[in-house]
């Protein structure tokens, strides 16, 4: 891992995040998907947020957490480290 402050990368792209009463950086992707299923597509927003690994872990920010980001109320479906560990992926569901 980095020995680096991480919170640097994130502060430009901040949205806001709260868990507990705790705030914690958070930059947010909403992908889009498209699905194929037997000939006919679907496509699905997913809502994900970027997260420095070792903050997510101080707070608990995994499945089935109740966290704020931006304003809404989300649920995390998992989280998952990414590259070499110092960031994470939390997937979300709005609730």
């Amino acid at each position: 891992m980095l020995d680096e402050d991480l919170r640097g990368f994130l502060e430009d792209f901040d949205v806001g995040g709260m868990v507990d009463g705790q705030p914690f950086l958070a930059a947010r992707d909403m992908p889009d998907e498209i699905h194929g299923m037997g000939g006919t597509n679907s496509q699905s927003t997913g809502y994900e947020i970027l997260v420095i690994t070792a903050e997510a872990e101080r707070l608990g920010i995994d499945n089935p957490k109740l966290i704020t980001v931006a304003g809404v109320n989300v649920r995390v479906r998992d989280r998952r480290m990414i590259d070499d560990g110092a960031f994470s992926l939390a997937s979300l569901t709005k609730v």
